[in-house]
Protein backbone atom coordinates (compact mmCIF):
# COMPACT_ATOMS: atom_id res chain seq x y z
CA UNK A 1 0.00 0.00 0.00
CA UNK A 2 1.17 3.30 -0.75
CA UNK A 3 0.00 6.57 0.53
CA UNK A 4 1.05 9.99 -0.57
CA UNK A 5 -0.51 13.07 -1.07
CA UNK A 6 1.49 14.21 -4.07
CA UNK A 7 -0.27 12.35 -6.79
CA UNK A 8 2.55 12.49 -9.59
CA UNK A 9 5.12 10.72 -6.89
CA UNK A 10 2.51 8.38 -5.49
CA UNK A 11 1.70 7.34 -9.14
CA UNK A 12 5.53 7.91 -10.29
CA UNK A 13 6.24 5.29 -7.18
CA UNK A 14 3.57 2.84 -8.23
CA UNK A 15 4.30 2.26 -11.94
CA UNK A 16 7.72 3.09 -12.12
CA UNK A 17 8.77 0.02 -9.72
CA UNK A 18 8.71 -4.15 -11.42
CA UNK A 19 6.87 -5.01 -7.90
CA UNK A 20 7.02 -8.70 -9.49
CA UNK A 21 10.68 -8.71 -9.07
CA UNK A 22 10.17 -8.81 -5.44
CA UNK A 23 7.08 -10.86 -5.06
CA UNK A 24 5.10 -7.95 -4.07
CA UNK A 25 1.98 -6.17 -6.07
CA UNK A 26 0.56 -2.53 -5.32
CA UNK A 27 -2.70 -3.29 -3.88
CA UNK A 28 -4.20 -0.08 -3.13
CA UNK A 29 -2.85 3.70 -2.78
CA UNK A 30 -4.15 6.67 -0.92
CA UNK A 31 -3.77 10.63 -1.15
CA UNK A 32 -4.17 10.69 2.72
CA UNK A 33 -3.44 8.87 5.87
CA UNK A 34 -7.19 8.19 7.28
CA UNK A 35 -8.12 6.31 4.20
CA UNK A 36 -5.07 4.36 4.10
CA UNK A 37 -5.57 3.43 7.85
CA UNK A 38 -9.00 2.34 7.02
CA UNK A 39 -8.29 0.03 4.21
CA UNK A 40 -5.01 -1.67 6.89
CA UNK A 41 -7.43 -2.50 9.14
CA UNK A 42 -9.57 -4.22 6.49
CA UNK A 43 -6.81 -5.88 4.40
CA UNK A 44 -3.63 -5.33 6.16
CA UNK A 45 -1.15 -5.05 3.27
CA UNK A 46 2.39 -6.95 4.38
CA UNK A 47 3.98 -3.51 3.50
CA UNK A 48 2.97 0.54 4.06
CA UNK A 49 5.27 3.07 1.96
CA UNK A 50 4.02 6.07 3.50
CA UNK A 51 4.80 10.42 3.37
CA UNK A 52 4.84 11.72 6.56
CA UNK A 53 2.35 15.06 5.88
CA UNK A 54 -0.62 14.24 4.61
CA UNK A 55 -4.15 15.64 5.08
CA UNK A 56 -6.23 14.14 7.72
CA UNK A 57 -4.18 11.22 9.30
CA UNK A 58 -0.60 12.09 8.54
CA UNK A 59 2.16 9.60 8.15
CA UNK A 60 3.29 9.18 11.78
CA UNK A 61 0.16 8.70 13.34
CA UNK A 62 -0.56 6.17 10.37
CA UNK A 63 2.24 4.24 11.70
CA UNK A 64 1.60 4.11 15.41
CA UNK A 65 -1.38 3.26 14.44
CA UNK A 66 -0.21 0.07 12.14
CA UNK A 67 2.35 -0.75 14.52
CA UNK A 68 -0.28 -1.10 17.92
CA UNK A 69 -2.05 -3.35 15.87
CA UNK A 70 0.77 -5.39 14.33
CA UNK A 71 4.58 -5.47 15.00
CA UNK A 72 5.56 -7.51 11.49
CA UNK A 73 3.98 -5.19 8.85
CA UNK A 74 6.98 -3.82 7.36
CA UNK A 75 6.96 0.32 7.14
CA UNK A 76 9.02 2.18 4.74
CA UNK A 77 9.19 5.99 5.01
CA UNK A 78 8.34 8.54 2.40
CA UNK A 79 10.55 12.21 3.09
CA UNK A 80 12.01 15.54 2.55
CA UNK A 81 15.17 16.50 3.92
CA UNK A 82 13.70 19.04 6.04
CA UNK A 83 11.47 16.25 8.09
CA UNK A 84 14.65 14.67 9.73
CA UNK A 85 13.04 15.37 13.03
CA UNK A 86 9.96 13.06 12.13
CA UNK A 87 11.65 10.64 9.85
CA UNK A 88 13.93 10.01 13.10
CA UNK A 89 11.05 9.46 15.63
CA UNK A 90 9.36 7.09 13.00
CA UNK A 91 12.83 5.16 12.96
CA UNK A 92 12.10 4.19 16.49
CA UNK A 93 8.35 2.58 15.49
CA UNK A 94 10.60 -0.23 13.95
CA UNK A 95 10.39 1.18 10.63
CA UNK A 96 12.56 -0.90 8.09
CA UNK A 97 13.73 1.59 5.11
CA UNK A 98 13.62 5.30 4.36
CA UNK A 99 13.47 7.49 0.97
CA UNK A 100 14.36 10.74 -0.09
CA UNK A 101 11.83 11.92 -2.20
CA UNK A 102 13.92 14.59 -3.61
CA UNK A 103 16.93 11.96 -4.56
CA UNK A 104 14.84 8.72 -4.94
CA UNK A 105 15.93 6.65 -7.54
CA UNK A 106 14.67 3.35 -9.30
CA UNK A 107 17.96 1.19 -7.78
CA UNK A 108 17.47 3.16 -4.53
CA UNK A 109 14.18 1.96 -4.29
CA UNK A 110 14.78 -1.52 -5.61
CA UNK A 111 17.92 -1.63 -2.57
CA UNK A 112 14.70 -1.14 -0.07
CA UNK A 113 12.18 -3.75 -1.70
CA UNK A 114 14.96 -6.07 -1.79
CA UNK A 115 16.02 -5.43 2.00
CA UNK A 116 11.90 -5.71 2.71
CA UNK A 117 11.66 -9.02 1.21
CA UNK A 118 14.24 -10.39 2.77
CA UNK A 119 12.46 -9.10 6.30
CA UNK A 120 9.27 -10.90 4.89
CA UNK A 121 11.14 -14.13 4.32
CA UNK A 122 12.75 -14.33 7.82
CA UNK A 123 9.45 -13.62 9.37
CA UNK A 124 8.13 -16.48 7.30
CA UNK A 125 10.71 -18.45 7.85
CA UNK A 126 10.84 -19.60 4.37
CA UNK A 127 14.58 -19.36 2.28
CA UNK A 128 15.23 -17.91 -0.92
CA UNK A 129 13.95 -19.88 -3.98
CA UNK A 130 17.77 -20.56 -5.05
CA UNK A 131 18.62 -22.15 -2.08
CA UNK A 132 21.24 -19.76 -0.78
CA UNK A 133 20.93 -17.90 2.88
CA UNK A 134 18.39 -14.90 3.51
CA UNK A 135 19.03 -11.43 2.30
CA UNK A 136 19.99 -9.17 5.32
CA UNK A 137 18.05 -6.02 5.61
CA UNK A 138 19.05 -4.15 2.43
CA UNK A 139 22.21 -4.52 0.44
CA UNK A 140 24.12 -1.19 1.65
CA UNK A 141 24.14 -3.18 4.72
CA UNK A 142 24.98 -6.63 2.63
CA UNK A 143 27.82 -4.56 1.07
CA UNK A 144 29.35 -3.18 3.87
CA UNK A 145 29.43 -6.11 5.87
CA UNK A 146 31.38 -8.12 3.21
CA UNK A 147 33.67 -5.74 2.53
CA UNK A 148 34.35 -4.87 6.20
CA UNK A 149 35.18 -9.37 6.87
CA UNK A 150 37.42 -9.23 3.41
CA UNK A 151 39.03 -5.64 3.99
CA UNK A 152 39.57 -5.83 8.53
CA UNK A 153 38.98 -8.82 9.59
CA UNK A 154 40.15 -11.36 6.58
CA UNK A 155 37.17 -13.53 6.93
CA UNK A 156 36.90 -14.09 2.99
CA UNK A 157 39.48 -13.77 0.99
CA UNK A 158 39.85 -11.67 -2.29
CA UNK A 159 38.13 -14.39 -4.46
CA UNK A 160 35.59 -14.66 -2.61
CA UNK A 161 34.86 -10.75 -2.38
CA UNK A 162 35.12 -11.22 -6.32
CA UNK A 163 32.49 -13.87 -6.33
CA UNK A 164 30.07 -11.48 -4.00
CA UNK A 165 30.64 -9.02 -6.30
CA UNK A 166 29.47 -11.01 -9.44
CA UNK A 167 26.72 -12.47 -7.83
CA UNK A 168 25.00 -9.31 -6.56
CA UNK A 169 25.82 -7.32 -9.48
CA UNK A 170 28.27 -4.95 -8.13
CA UNK A 171 29.50 -2.27 -10.22
CA UNK A 172 32.82 -3.68 -9.66
CA UNK A 173 35.58 -5.59 -11.39
CA UNK A 174 39.43 -6.37 -10.24
CA UNK A 175 40.99 -4.07 -13.29
CA UNK A 176 42.31 -0.58 -12.27
CA UNK A 177 41.00 -0.04 -9.02
CA UNK A 178 40.91 3.18 -7.23
CA UNK A 179 39.74 3.73 -3.53
CA UNK A 180 38.55 7.11 -2.46
CA UNK A 181 38.05 7.23 1.24
CA UNK A 182 35.31 10.02 2.15
CA UNK A 183 35.03 11.46 5.60
CA UNK A 184 31.70 14.09 6.94
CA UNK A 185 33.40 17.41 8.05
CA UNK A 186 32.09 18.65 11.72
CA UNK A 187 29.96 15.43 11.82
CA UNK A 188 29.14 16.51 15.27
CA UNK A 189 27.12 19.86 14.21
CA UNK A 190 25.53 17.71 11.42
CA UNK A 191 24.70 15.58 13.80
CA UNK A 192 23.03 19.04 16.15
CA UNK A 193 21.71 20.14 13.52
CA UNK A 194 19.23 17.49 12.26
CA UNK A 195 19.10 16.26 15.64
CA UNK A 196 19.90 12.60 14.81
CA UNK A 197 21.34 11.94 18.13
CA UNK A 198 22.73 8.43 16.84
CA UNK A 199 23.47 9.19 12.98
CA UNK A 200 20.79 6.81 11.70
CA UNK A 201 19.36 9.11 9.24
CA UNK A 202 22.38 10.83 8.27
CA UNK A 203 23.94 7.74 7.25
CA UNK A 204 20.90 6.43 5.37
CA UNK A 205 20.64 9.62 3.63
CA UNK A 206 24.41 9.70 3.00
CA UNK A 207 24.16 6.69 1.12
CA UNK A 208 21.16 7.51 -0.91
CA UNK A 209 22.89 10.15 -2.14
CA UNK A 210 26.70 8.27 -2.89
CA UNK A 211 25.07 5.18 -4.96
CA UNK A 212 22.53 7.75 -6.68
CA UNK A 213 25.74 9.41 -7.69
CA UNK A 214 27.43 6.45 -8.66
CA UNK A 215 24.55 5.23 -10.36
CA UNK A 216 24.47 8.40 -12.21
CA UNK A 217 28.14 7.56 -13.23
CA UNK A 218 28.13 4.21 -14.20
CA UNK A 219 30.93 3.18 -12.21
CA UNK A 220 31.90 1.95 -8.53
CA UNK A 221 30.17 1.12 -5.41
CA UNK A 222 29.72 3.17 -1.67
CA UNK A 223 30.38 1.40 1.28
CA UNK A 224 29.55 2.76 4.61
CA UNK A 225 32.79 2.35 7.15
CA UNK A 226 32.20 3.94 10.65
CA UNK A 227 30.48 6.84 12.02
CA UNK A 228 32.27 9.54 9.91
CA UNK A 229 33.75 8.02 6.59
CA UNK A 230 32.31 6.14 3.56
CA UNK A 231 34.31 3.93 1.23
CA UNK A 232 33.84 4.69 -2.57
CA UNK A 233 35.59 2.12 -4.99
CA UNK A 234 36.36 2.71 -8.69
CA UNK A 235 37.11 0.42 -11.24
CA UNK A 236 38.42 1.74 -14.71
CA UNK A 237 38.22 -1.37 -17.21
CA UNK A 238 37.40 1.44 -19.94
CA UNK A 239 40.27 3.92 -19.16
CA UNK A 240 43.80 3.15 -20.03
CA UNK A 241 45.44 6.59 -19.55
CA UNK A 242 45.98 7.90 -15.81
CA UNK A 243 45.32 11.54 -16.41
CA UNK A 244 41.76 10.40 -17.82
CA UNK A 245 40.94 8.56 -14.59
CA UNK A 246 42.27 10.91 -12.37
CA UNK A 247 39.95 13.31 -13.86
CA UNK A 248 36.89 11.32 -13.91
CA UNK A 249 37.41 10.57 -10.06
CA UNK A 250 38.30 14.38 -9.64
CA UNK A 251 34.52 15.02 -11.73
CA UNK A 252 32.95 12.18 -9.64
CA UNK A 253 33.75 13.34 -5.65
CA UNK A 254 33.33 16.82 -6.81
CA UNK A 255 29.79 16.06 -7.36
CA UNK A 256 29.75 14.31 -4.29
CA UNK A 257 31.25 17.32 -2.96
CA UNK A 258 28.40 19.69 -4.47
CA UNK A 259 25.14 17.37 -3.94
CA UNK A 260 26.33 17.65 0.25
CA UNK A 261 26.87 21.19 0.31
CA UNK A 262 23.82 21.51 -1.59
CA UNK A 263 21.47 19.33 0.73
CA UNK A 264 23.12 19.53 3.84
CA UNK A 265 24.89 22.59 3.80
CA UNK A 266 28.47 21.15 4.97
CA UNK A 267 31.31 19.75 3.71
CA UNK A 268 33.07 16.26 2.81
CA UNK A 269 36.89 15.66 2.53
CA UNK A 270 38.45 12.43 0.12
CA UNK A 271 41.63 10.68 0.60
CA UNK A 272 42.26 9.32 -2.92
CA UNK A 273 44.57 6.09 -2.87
CA UNK A 274 46.89 4.75 -5.86
CA UNK A 275 45.99 2.31 -8.56
CA UNK A 276 45.92 -1.09 -8.65
CA UNK A 277 44.62 -4.08 -9.87
CA UNK A 278 43.25 -7.02 -8.76
CA UNK A 279 40.82 -7.16 -5.02
CA UNK A 280 43.37 -8.45 -3.02
CA UNK A 281 45.45 -5.00 -3.41
CA UNK A 282 42.23 -3.66 -1.84
CA UNK A 283 43.75 -3.28 1.93
CA UNK A 284 46.66 -1.06 0.55
CA UNK A 285 44.39 0.86 -1.83
CA UNK A 286 42.55 1.22 1.77
CA UNK A 287 45.48 2.30 3.81
CA UNK A 288 46.87 4.36 1.22
CA UNK A 289 43.48 6.48 1.28
CA UNK A 290 43.81 6.70 4.86
CA UNK A 291 46.79 8.19 5.19
CA UNK A 292 45.49 10.39 2.31
CA UNK A 293 42.74 11.60 4.25
CA UNK A 294 44.56 11.99 7.75
CA UNK A 295 46.38 15.14 6.22
CA UNK A 296 42.88 17.05 6.55
CA UNK A 297 44.20 17.39 10.10
CA UNK A 298 46.22 20.16 8.93
CA UNK A 299 44.78 21.45 5.96
CA UNK A 300 41.41 21.77 6.81
CA UNK A 301 37.80 20.49 5.76
CA UNK A 302 36.39 20.18 2.30
CA UNK A 303 38.82 19.12 -0.24
CA UNK A 304 40.97 16.43 -2.09
CA UNK A 305 43.85 14.55 -0.51
CA UNK A 306 45.86 12.14 -3.40
CA UNK A 307 48.36 9.35 -2.15
CA UNK A 308 51.80 10.78 -2.24
CA UNK A 309 51.21 14.38 -1.81
CA UNK A 310 52.64 16.42 1.26
CA UNK A 311 50.15 17.99 4.14
CA UNK A 312 49.66 21.42 3.38
CA UNK A 313 50.08 23.16 6.59
CA UNK A 314 49.46 27.02 5.35
CA UNK A 315 45.76 27.30 6.99
CA UNK A 316 47.07 26.32 10.30
CA UNK A 317 50.25 28.30 9.72
CA UNK A 318 47.52 31.23 8.97
CA UNK A 319 45.28 30.80 11.94
CA UNK A 320 48.26 30.13 14.36
CA UNK A 321 49.69 34.10 12.85
CA UNK A 322 46.15 35.32 13.68
CA UNK A 323 46.46 34.27 17.64
CA UNK A 324 50.03 35.25 17.62
CA UNK A 325 48.95 38.62 16.79
CA UNK A 326 45.97 38.86 18.41
CA UNK A 327 46.32 42.47 20.92
CA UNK A 328 43.05 41.36 22.83
CA UNK A 329 44.78 38.93 24.71
CA UNK A 330 48.82 40.22 24.90
CA UNK A 331 47.25 43.22 26.65
CA UNK A 332 46.25 41.21 29.37
CA UNK A 333 50.07 39.71 30.02
CA UNK A 334 52.76 41.06 31.31
CA UNK A 335 55.97 41.56 29.46
CA UNK A 336 56.90 37.89 30.84
CA UNK A 337 53.81 36.56 30.26
CA UNK A 338 53.52 37.65 26.45
CA UNK A 339 57.47 35.92 26.33
CA UNK A 340 56.45 32.73 27.86
CA UNK A 341 52.93 32.97 24.95
CA UNK A 342 54.72 33.78 21.58
CA UNK A 343 57.48 30.37 23.15
CA UNK A 344 54.07 28.19 23.51
CA UNK A 345 53.32 29.34 19.59
CA UNK A 346 56.98 28.55 18.57
CA UNK A 347 56.58 25.06 20.47
CA UNK A 348 53.20 24.64 18.87
CA UNK A 349 54.66 25.63 15.09
CA UNK A 350 57.52 23.56 15.59
CA UNK A 351 55.40 20.73 16.17
CA UNK A 352 52.93 20.67 12.91
CA UNK A 353 55.44 17.93 11.46
CA UNK A 354 54.33 15.94 14.44
CA UNK A 355 51.63 12.88 14.93
CA UNK A 356 48.55 14.79 15.56
CA UNK A 357 47.79 13.70 19.21
CA UNK A 358 50.73 15.81 20.16
CA UNK A 359 49.47 18.71 18.55
CA UNK A 360 45.95 18.16 19.88
CA UNK A 361 47.53 17.76 23.93
CA UNK A 362 50.28 20.53 22.96
CA UNK A 363 46.78 22.79 22.05
CA UNK A 364 44.91 21.57 24.76
CA UNK A 365 48.23 22.84 26.89
CA UNK A 366 48.60 26.29 25.72
CA UNK A 367 44.70 26.81 26.08
CA UNK A 368 45.28 25.92 30.07
CA UNK A 369 48.07 28.22 30.12
CA UNK A 370 46.13 31.26 28.85
CA UNK A 371 43.14 30.29 30.82
CA UNK A 372 45.13 30.31 34.00
CA UNK A 373 47.62 32.75 33.99
CA UNK A 374 44.56 35.13 32.17
CA UNK A 375 43.08 34.36 35.55
CA UNK A 376 45.98 34.58 37.99
CA UNK A 377 47.01 38.27 36.41
CA UNK A 378 43.33 39.52 36.78
CA UNK A 379 42.02 37.58 39.14
CA UNK A 380 38.22 37.97 37.25
CA UNK A 381 35.89 34.64 37.78
CA UNK A 382 34.79 34.15 34.61
CA UNK A 383 38.45 33.91 32.77
CA UNK A 384 38.84 31.10 35.35
CA UNK A 385 35.12 29.67 33.73
CA UNK A 386 35.10 29.79 30.28
CA UNK A 387 35.96 26.84 28.49
CA UNK A 388 36.73 26.21 24.81
CA UNK A 389 37.78 22.44 25.69
CA UNK A 390 34.07 20.53 24.34
CA UNK A 391 34.52 22.37 21.26
CA UNK A 392 37.91 21.41 20.18
CA UNK A 393 37.34 17.85 21.60
CA UNK A 394 34.31 18.03 18.33
CA UNK A 395 36.60 19.89 15.96
CA UNK A 396 38.43 17.42 13.38
CA UNK A 397 40.89 19.53 11.70
CA UNK A 398 43.52 21.93 13.02
CA UNK A 399 42.05 25.10 11.33
CA UNK A 400 39.36 24.59 13.18
CA UNK A 401 40.58 23.59 16.54
CA UNK A 402 42.95 26.58 15.80
CA UNK A 403 39.66 29.20 15.19
CA UNK A 404 38.08 28.02 18.28
CA UNK A 405 40.96 28.96 20.49
CA UNK A 406 41.11 32.44 18.83
CA UNK A 407 37.38 33.04 19.72
CA UNK A 408 37.86 31.51 23.14
CA UNK A 409 41.10 33.90 23.04
CA UNK A 410 39.03 36.94 22.42
CA UNK A 411 35.93 35.81 25.11
CA UNK A 412 38.55 35.66 27.76
CA UNK A 413 40.12 38.87 27.40
CA UNK A 414 36.64 40.34 27.03
CA UNK A 415 35.31 38.82 29.95
CA UNK A 416 38.56 40.49 31.95
CA UNK A 417 38.48 44.06 29.95
CA UNK A 418 34.59 44.06 31.33
CA UNK A 419 35.06 43.20 34.99
CA UNK A 420 32.30 41.37 36.60
CA UNK A 421 30.46 43.31 38.69
CA UNK A 422 29.36 40.58 41.36
CA UNK A 423 26.50 41.30 44.63
CA UNK A 424 28.25 41.57 47.61
CA UNK A 425 26.43 38.09 48.25
CA UNK A 426 28.40 35.88 45.22
CA UNK A 427 31.59 37.79 46.38
CA UNK A 428 30.77 36.14 50.15
CA UNK A 429 29.98 33.08 48.53
CA UNK A 430 33.22 32.83 46.39
CA UNK A 431 35.64 33.89 48.99
CA UNK A 432 34.32 31.20 51.16
CA UNK A 433 34.34 28.36 48.67
CA UNK A 434 38.24 29.33 48.13
CA UNK A 435 38.90 28.97 51.96
CA UNK A 436 37.13 25.64 52.07
CA UNK A 437 37.12 24.25 49.15
CA UNK A 438 39.30 21.34 50.29
CA UNK A 439 36.77 20.58 52.80
CA UNK A 440 32.98 18.68 51.88
CA UNK A 441 30.85 22.11 51.27
CA UNK A 442 27.70 21.86 49.56
CA UNK A 443 25.86 24.54 47.84
CA UNK A 444 23.68 24.18 51.32
CA UNK A 445 26.99 25.28 53.71
CA UNK A 446 27.66 27.94 51.62
CA UNK A 447 24.02 29.47 51.90
CA UNK A 448 23.94 29.21 55.23
CA UNK A 449 27.41 31.26 55.57
CA UNK A 450 25.93 33.92 53.42
CA UNK A 451 22.43 33.52 55.04
CA UNK A 452 20.52 33.34 51.64
CA UNK A 453 18.03 30.41 50.77
CA UNK A 454 19.42 27.45 48.70
CA UNK A 455 17.57 28.35 45.99
CA UNK A 456 18.04 31.74 45.91
CA UNK A 457 22.36 31.46 46.18
CA UNK A 458 21.91 28.71 43.24
CA UNK A 459 19.96 31.28 40.74
CA UNK A 460 22.75 33.82 41.63
CA UNK A 461 25.29 31.68 41.12
CA UNK A 462 23.50 31.10 37.66
CA UNK A 463 22.39 34.74 36.87
CA UNK A 464 25.71 36.42 37.97
CA UNK A 465 28.56 33.81 36.71
CA UNK A 466 26.43 31.64 34.28
CA UNK A 467 27.38 28.61 35.86
CA UNK A 468 25.92 26.26 38.42
CA UNK A 469 27.26 26.13 41.64
CA UNK A 470 28.47 22.82 41.27
CA UNK A 471 30.70 23.77 38.33
CA UNK A 472 32.40 26.32 39.61
CA UNK A 473 33.40 24.71 43.12
CA UNK A 474 34.52 21.89 40.31
CA UNK A 475 36.28 24.07 38.29
CA UNK A 476 38.12 25.95 40.82
CA UNK A 477 39.11 22.48 42.14
CA UNK A 478 40.34 21.61 39.49
CA UNK A 479 42.69 24.89 39.10
CA UNK A 480 44.17 23.85 41.80
CA UNK A 481 44.46 20.11 41.13
CA UNK A 482 46.71 21.39 37.87
CA UNK A 483 49.35 23.32 39.95
CA UNK A 484 49.51 20.36 42.45
CA UNK A 485 50.28 18.23 39.26
CA UNK A 486 52.59 19.80 38.31
CA UNK A 487 54.56 21.53 41.08
CA UNK A 488 54.30 18.51 43.21
CA UNK A 489 55.31 14.72 43.23
CA UNK A 490 52.20 13.97 45.07
CA UNK A 491 50.04 11.05 43.53
CA UNK A 492 46.58 11.59 41.72
CA UNK A 493 44.46 10.12 43.93
CA UNK A 494 45.88 12.37 46.63
CA UNK A 495 45.81 15.41 45.01
CA UNK A 496 41.63 14.59 44.36
CA UNK A 497 41.15 14.05 47.78
CA UNK A 498 43.86 17.29 48.84
CA UNK A 499 41.50 19.14 46.68
CA UNK A 500 38.36 18.56 47.96
CA UNK A 501 37.00 15.80 45.88
CA UNK A 502 35.57 12.19 47.55
CA UNK A 503 38.38 9.53 47.46
CA UNK A 504 36.65 8.07 44.17
CA UNK A 505 39.10 8.70 42.13
CA UNK A 506 37.54 8.23 38.41
CA UNK A 507 34.82 11.02 39.35
CA UNK A 508 38.04 13.34 39.45
CA UNK A 509 39.54 12.24 36.87
CA UNK A 510 36.04 12.37 34.98
CA UNK A 511 35.86 16.07 35.97
CA UNK A 512 39.70 17.01 35.29
CA UNK A 513 39.42 15.24 31.72
CA UNK A 514 35.73 17.60 30.79
CA UNK A 515 37.45 20.40 31.95
CA UNK A 516 41.02 20.16 30.59
CA UNK A 517 40.65 18.45 27.70
CA UNK A 518 43.76 15.31 29.59
CA UNK A 519 43.11 12.99 31.85
CA UNK A 520 45.49 14.05 35.64
CA UNK A 521 48.29 11.80 35.00
CA UNK A 522 48.50 12.62 31.08
CA UNK A 523 48.56 16.48 32.02
CA UNK A 524 50.94 15.80 34.25
CA UNK A 525 53.02 14.02 31.82
CA UNK A 526 52.79 15.94 29.22
CA UNK A 527 53.35 19.53 31.17
CA UNK A 528 56.36 18.26 33.19
CA UNK A 529 57.77 16.87 29.39
CA UNK A 530 56.96 19.74 28.08
CA UNK A 531 59.34 22.03 30.77
CA UNK A 532 61.98 19.69 30.54
CA UNK A 533 62.31 20.35 26.74
CA UNK A 534 62.32 23.92 27.59
CA UNK A 535 65.46 23.38 30.00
Amino acid sequence: MIVEDELLVRLGLKNSVNWGKFDMEVVADFPDGQAAWEYYVREKPDVVITDIRMPKMDGMELIANVRKQDKSTRLVVLSCLEEFEMARKAMQLGVSGYILKLTMTEDEIETVLEGIRGELLEQGGRVRQDGGPLAPHNMDLMKEKMLKDFLFYNIFSADEFEAFAVQHGLRLSPVRLVACLMEVDRYPRLKEKFRDEHGHLIKMTLLNILNEIVTVHKRGEAFHIDETRYLLLFPFEDLHSERAIAQEIRVILHHVQEVIRTYFNGSVSFGIGGMQSGFKSLPKLYAEASRALDRKFLAGPGQLHEAGQSADATPAREALRAIRHAPEIRTLLSPMKQKEYDHFLDAFEGALTEDRKSIEILLFQFVQWVGTNVYNDNQNELTLLVSVTDKLENSDNLPDMLEQTLHFLTDIANEARHQLQMSGEITKAIQYIKQHYTENISLQSVADHVNLSLSYLSNLFKKELRISFVDYLNRYRIERAKELLVGTQMKSYDIAVQVGFSPEYTYFSKVFKKVTGLNPNEYRRRWVSGEREDA
